[in-house]
């Protein structure tokens, strides 16, 4: 079950304030890649590796066997550069590529920025770069962040616009995960996250998740 949007030659942004499951969500997607068998690398600036491991086991049901298909880097303090020559090498193995996330590959490429204005160049030439790579290597990127992520959509989409700015290419793909009160106020679901596409100002419900149902101890 496809729950984040990808495409073989594209890059695809998740973004969504922090606690939203973001990378639970991501987690899940990998598994899916893994179960229909395929090949993950999982470069991850927050969890080690034991933690996703971890999770794939015990709550999404992963076989061991499973696992020999997946590559988790612990990407603390990797830059863009490094990150960009290290998945040309592997390419030949990974099917999907994850990086969690965008604010820390930021900080690990980069001095930190004197301005908001900085920052944001700083993401634009990460951006620019990934979706090259995502082209070049003719697979799925998905980037995770909680920057450009707003309380309101016009906002989000704004932000998410900027940041691909210096794409050369049509292909970067851009989602918003929020809560199940972001479609409809008159529900309250806390377990029920949704992911919206955003093409242009138009947003479309792509897919929606329960939290607890698929983060079950086994």
């Amino acid at each position: 079950m496809e729950i984040i949007k990808s495409e073989k030659g594209f890059l695809t942004i998740l973004t969504g304030k922090s606690g939203m499951g973001k990378s639970t969500i991501t987690v899940y997607d990998a598994s899916e890649f893994l179960k229909s068998g395929q090949s993950v690398i999982f470069f991850s600036y927050e969890y080690c590796q034991s933690i996703i491991v971890n999770k794939l086991v015990n709550h999404f049901g992963m076989s061991w066997s499973t696992l020999l298909r997946l590559n988790i880097v612990d990407a603390s303090g990797l830059n863009i550069h490094t990150l960009s020559d290290m998945l040309r090498i592997k390419a030949d193995s990974a099917d999907a590529v994850y990086i969690d996330y965008l604010d820390l590959l930021r900080e690990a490429t980069y001095a930190k920025a004197d301005s908001v204005a900085e920052e944001k160049k700083q993401i634009k030439n990460i951006v620019a770069e990934l979706s090259e790579l995502a082209k070049e290597l003719n697979i799925p990127i998905i980037l995770l962040s909680q920057v450009g992520s707003h309380s309101k959509f016009e906002d989000t989409i704004d932000e998410l616009a900027e940041f691909t700015e210096k794409v050369k290419h049509n292909n970067v793909i851009k989602m918003f995960i929020g809560k199940a009160n972001i479609i409809d106020s008159r529900i309250n679901y806390d377990d029920i996250v949704h992911l919206i596409l955003i093409d242009g100002y138009d947003l479309r419900h792509f897919s929606s998740i329960n939290i607890k149902e698929i983060y079950k101890d086994s």
